[in-house]
């Protein structure tokens, strides 16, 4: 049995309309995260992180972010190593907020903190890092995949 034409284009337009639905309903129930809930305020902060990123840069060895096998470093600069370093390092993952992690500002002697990547879910995170020392902010973020 043959179809005419008339049958084949309402077959592809019913298609279409079918496709169309499938993807709105599967859109819809997609969940999406927000890079921060205070987006909003942390824009109007933003130009107290540009200055906190340039003296970060400006420091003669700024904050090192290293990733390898053993885990996650943080190489504070030498030149604050004699004073009380505050602040967080935060694991910020974009694909899913509930993996955030946040770790205070403990350093040993040498001035680097080791965290464990053995906790961590395998993906991509972005390490933020806001640190205070002798009365000044700064700050350094660094992407890395946790494998």
């Amino acid at each position: 049995m043959k179809l005419s034409w008339g049958y084949r284009v309402m077959f592809l337009y019913i298609g279409f309309i079918a496709l169309i639905v499938f993807f709105v309903t599967k859109s819809l129930n997609q969940k999406v995260d927000l890079v921060s809930t205070d987006y909003y305020a942390q824009e109007l902060k933003y130009q107290d992180k540009i200055e906190s990123i340039k003296r970060n840069n400006d420091l003669t060895i700024p904050a090192i972010i290293n990733y390898d096998e053993f885990g996650l470093s943080v190489v504070f600069p030498a030149e604050l190593k004699s004073s009380d370093l505050k602040g967080t390092i935060h694991l910020f993952r974009p694909s899913d907020s509930n993996k955030d992690k946040s770790y205070p500002i403990k350093t040993d002697v040498n001035n680097i903190q080791a965290i464990p990547t053995s906790e961590l879910e395998k993906g991509m995170f972005r390490v933020k890092i806001e640190y205070e020392a002798n009365g000044k902010s700064y700050y350094t973020e660094k992407q890395i995949v946790i494998r």
